[in-house]
């Protein structure tokens, strides 16, 4: 298996790929499949997350812009609000900033997943059970501003240093580099996305999104939409 790591919007459509956006889109929807909910229905805009909503009156509709609840929104993102009471059983319109564009554009790939550092063990051996030719992993980052963010790139090392027998990219050795040093989580606490979340108020969400290996679910795309897979 060949692993290669993108930063930031793949310039074309990928066949294999797991999608990283550690903080807080990747956490929170490994968190809300494991607290039982049933799909997530990935959107590329507000616009068409509050269309399925008027077609469907029983979905949640959870989403953020920029970390912040859209007008007419059920749930922000956070996942410390996608608990099992408000979840369980329920289909989840969704829609995020830098995850879901990653993911509209990539409908049709063969595989997708989506990983983060809480469910980085289990992303790995899922690849390596299908042991896919090729995957990319995608480090979100901040796709509107075209920028790679820390917490991205170190999800990323930590799923491609768990997959021991894969011949690595330089850009996933760069990632893979990144994780394993010491560092990596104090060195978060400066990057610009936790400062951003404790400045719009959603600094609970931080050491969530930061707990490596608490989920042993893979969220899957197939037919259109995120199921979670649990990978024992």
């Amino acid at each position: 298996m060949l692993v290669d790591v993108v930063f930031g919007l793949p310039s074309k459509n990928l066949k294999r790929l797991v999608v990283v956006d550690v903080f807080r889109s990747s956490t929170s929807i490994v968190i809300a499949l494991e607290n039982g909910a049933k799909e997530i229905i990935p959107c590329a805009s507000i616009e068409e997350a509050r269309r399925l909503k008027k077609l469907n009156p029983d979905v949640l509709l959870v989403g953020e812009e920029r970390g912040i609840t859209p007008e007419g929104f059920d749930l922000n993102i956070s996942p410390s609000l996608l608990t099992r009471d408000r979840v369980e059983g329920r289909r989840i319109v969704y829609r995020s900033t830098n995850l879901m564009k990653v993911v509209s554009r990539n409908m049709d790939a063969e595989l997708l997943l989506i990983g983060g550092l809480v469910n980085a063990g289990a992303v790995a051996k899922y690849l390596r059970d299908r042991n896919p030719e090729d995957v990319s992993i995608v480090a979100c980052g901040l796709i509107p501003d075209g920028l790679i963010t820390i917490e991205d790139v170190i999800g990323a090392g930590a799923i491609a240093s768990r997959l021991d027998d894969a011949a690595l990219s330089d850009t996933a050795l760069i990632a893979k580099l990144a994780y394993e040093n010491d560092e990596w989580r104090r060195i978060i606490f400066e990057g610009y996305i936790v400062n951003y979340l404790r400045k719009i108020g959603w600094e609970r969400d931080i050491e969530i999104c930061l707990k490596e290996d608490s989920s042993r679910i893979v969220p899957v795309l197939e037919d259109g939409v995120i199921r979670g897979v649990r990978v024992d």
